[in-house]
């Protein structure tokens, strides 16, 4: 222990004694993990709120993930990891301390976990589709989050029953673990909250690239056992495979310098191994959305929807089934259940009135919109002019809110 504290005050002192180049180098780099972090795991959970054809039970696995990233950032990172980077010191007090290092273990935890929801998600789409709807229907699958979650917020409790206490740990500029935790440090971790879970993870996709591989070696044959898949959730498949190799290639070296380091009972990395740990980390939970914008076309023309539209004017053109010109929105009188939507189309006054609809948002002035979904209509183009309000563009018109 004295040896293990000896070696923290010479990791302070390392911290302390860096040049003023570094200082600014360390820190620029993980704001700016720590922004694209925020900003993209912010815009797939927007995506996913203004479009609804986007709610579908693997995106609610994506939005879980989304969400355990973006708390990773806000709660721990982007507050606390930037700041001790510039001051060369824990400033915060030690309640913030255990916070911290509860959280990060918490999140951690659930990300892996989430990754397996996912996984077995996939094997049952593609290997047993007769039994997806069985076990994965939107009730159930809030349930196996929520457990998820549950089960991930008991990971640090082991450790904090036996009457330890989060250190910060200079060099990786964050409070964890003590490295003589022993059984419940993290060995302990390693063992149920990563070893299991990563046992499931590559059954579930080696049982899929069988499965995927044995269908296009007989594609002649008419039951293959993957006929009620499309190739869409093919593609999923590969995209949620994606992340969880980019999540293991940035986790397992953190594991690694954990194991080696609880082996042995103490610090045996170098300062630059460790801060590659925390980096490491953090670009676990940038990637995601990266990935989702260039392996998933519905997705990225979503994102390039929200980040295109930041500059546009509120002027939104749906495309529509029929008539052709231009309308103009007179009037939008709200109704109980409904809203009449009045337009004006050439030379003649149209109004229809329906109860399906897709989100929009507008913000104030000046107005523009920051992301529009619909369907199909009988406008060809609605000219959303000076609506500076929350609204919502629906199957066959627009409805005030």
């Amino acid at each position: 222990m004295n040896s293990t504290k000896k070696q923290l005050a010479e990791m302070l002192t390392e911290l302390q004694s860096r040049s003023r180049a570094q200082v600014i180098l360390e820190s620029v780099f993980l704001t700016l993990i720590l922004s694209f972090l925020l900003a993209g795991n912010s815009m797939t959970l927007l995506v996913m709120l203004l479009n609804r054809r986007r709610r579908t039970i693997t995106n609610m696995l994506v939005a879980s993930l989304a969400v355990t990233d973006l708390c990773l950032g806000v709660f721990a990172s982007t507050p606390l990891g930037p700041v001790v980077l510039v001051t060369s010191k824990w400033p915060f007090n030690d309640w913030i301390c255990q916070f911290e290092g509860y959280i990060c273990i918490t999140l951690a935890a659930a990300s892996i976990h989430t990754l397996v929801l996912m996984a077995v998600n996939r094997f049952f789409i593609i290997v047993k589709p007769s039994k997806y709807r069985r076990y994965f229907t939107k009730k159930k699958t809030i349930i196996m989050i929520l457990m998820s979650w549950l089960y991930s917020m008991c990971a640090p409790l082991p450790y904090f029953l036996s009457g330890k206490k989060m250190v910060f740990h200079p060099s990786k500029f964050f409070c964890y673990l003590r490295i003589d935790s022993g059984a419940f440090g993290a060995a302990f971790l390693v063992a149920v909250y990563v070893g299991i879970p990563s046992c499931i993870i590559f059954y579930c996709y080696l049982r899929i690239f069988k499965t995927i591989r044995s269908h296009n070696n007989n594609l002649h044959l008419p039951d293959n056992g993957i006929d009620s898949v499309n190739v869409e959730e093919i593609k999923v498949a590969r995209t949620l495979f994606v992340i969880v190799v980019c999540f293991n290639l940035c986790w397992a070296p953190v594991l690694l310098i954990d194991i080696v380091d609880t082996i042995l009972g103490r610090y045996t990395f170098p300062r630059e191994a460790y801060v590659a740990y925390t980096f490491l980390a953090n670009i676990s939970s940038a990637l995601n959305p990266l990935i989702y914008g260039v392996l998933n076309k519905n997705f990225r023309n979503d994102y390039i929807k929200v980040l295109s539209c930041r500059c546009c004017y509120a002027q939104a053109a749906v495309e529509p089934k029929g008539l052709l010109g231009s309308a103009n929105v007179l009037e939008i009188k709200p109704l109980r259940s409904r809203s009449l939507v009045v337009c004006q189309f050439s030379r003649d006054v149209i109004s229809y009135e329906d109860s399906k609809w897709d989100w929009c948002v507008f913000f104030s002035v000046p107005a523009f919109v920051l992301s529009c979904y619909s369907t199909t209509t009988d406008i060809r183009k609605a000219n959303l002019l000076t609506q500076n309000k929350r609204c919502r563009i629906k199957v066959q018109g627009l409805q005030s809110e």
